[in-house]
């Protein structure tokens, strides 16, 4: 068996191509990034594979392999459009035939997904800087840490500095009290030891990368200084500013177990997963708007004198399904934890 860890921009393309889903779904602002959550396992005949991972999309490229538990075969022409999950426990492949197969973080998709629709609102209520500055920030620590509901807000709050050559931006050792994302330039990140030794150049940034992030999530000091070397832009976020929209929850979440009684009493599930997805099972008399078409549908669908339960697989479309809705005037909250957390039976 060999694995290949990272999915190239080809790949990508080529999934879009085969109409494998929920690659569909997806724009290019997402194709670099894959190899976070998916990987390709090649596998000759009678090998096997074994994950312990639970919520892992898998998807037959090619050939056919034998899932246990469960005995089931897959190919490509049930895992195309189908959500077949790993579940808690212990997940087996076992390939009948040379076979190629894709593992995907669910939850990491859903993310993708997420900040795909997050770009969309951004480019639309601030524009298209507005929106740049979102995907590049969407897999840096500092914005993970944040409610993805208040991402937005944060990119709004980011002061432009301009920079010289040769200006040291932080200093290591010192306490950590701002976010910085290098809009423009270059420089150099030196670091010395605890023995006195002499400064060493570990690093070089360019446009894109973002440095603070890590001493303003765990409120230590600047492992590293950081120098520009050549003229530049920085985006700033304050502490402050950080720490408010994080503390500042715009979202409700109740919990799973809460459901059933809110259903109850009028409020509807609203499921905005993929529709493949909801096929597979779904709560009893949930409305589906995958969240792709929620801006444009949304009006089209639901009514803002009703209350609605957001519900997706992880609970990150969810969130930003509530974000958007409540910016229209919905009343929304979120399921926490999504379809996993589920107590009560599905249809579908």
């Amino acid at each position: 068996m060999t694995t290949e860890p990272l999915i190239s921009p080809e790949m990508f393309d080529y999934l879009r191509r085969r109409g494998i889903e929920p690659y569909t779904k997806l724009d290019d602002s997402v194709r670099e990034h894959l190899g976070d959550g998916v990987r390709l396992l090649n596998l000759f005949a009678d090998e096997s594979f074994t994950t312990r991972k639970t919520g892992q999309r898998i998807t037959v490229l090619s050939g056919q392999v034998l899932m246990r538990p469960g005995g089931v075969t897959l190919d490509l022409e049930g895992t195309r459009g189908r959500m077949v999950v790993s579940r808690a426990g212990e997940t087996q492949l076992v390939a009948r035939e040379n076979s190629v197969v894709l593992l995907a973080d669910v939850e990491f998709l859903d993310t993708l997904s997420s900040w795909v629709e997050l770009a969309a609102h951004a480019r639309q209520s601030g524009g298209e800087e507005l929106a740049l500055r979102l995907l590049r920030v969407k897999h840096r620590l500092a914005f993970r840490s944040l409610p993805l509901e208040h991402v937005e807000e944060a990119l709004k709050r980011m002061v432009s500095r301009k920079v010289k050559a040769g200006e040291t931006i932080v200093n290591q050792g010192e306490r950590g009290d701002a976010f910085y994302l290098l809009w423009s330039g270059r420089a150099e990140v030196w670091r010395s030891s605890f023995h006195d030794d002499p400064r060493k150049m570990v690093d070089t940034l360019v446009p894109g990368d973002v440095f603070g992030d890590e001493a303003l999530v765990t409120g230590g000091n600047r492992n590293a200084s950081v120098t520009m070397s050549e003229d530049g832009e920085l985006l700033v976020l304050g502490e402050q500013d950080f720490r408010e929209l994080l503390s500042r929850p715009l979202i409700e979440e109740v919990a799973a177990e809460q459901v059933p009684a809110l259903i109850n009493s009028a409020w509807r599930p609203l499921d905005v997963r993929y529709a493949e997805e909801y096929a597979q099972g779904h709560i009893p008399g949930a409305i589906p708007l995958p969240l792709p078409d929620l801006r444009a549908r949304a009006d089209e669908v639901l009514h803002k004198t009703a209350k609605y339960i957001a519900v997706c697989q992880s609970g990150k479309l969810s969130s930003v399904a509530a974000y958007l809705l409540k910016q229209r005037g919905y009343t929304v909250v979120v399921m926490k934890g999504g379809m996993a957390a589920w107590p009560g039976g599905t249809a579908g």
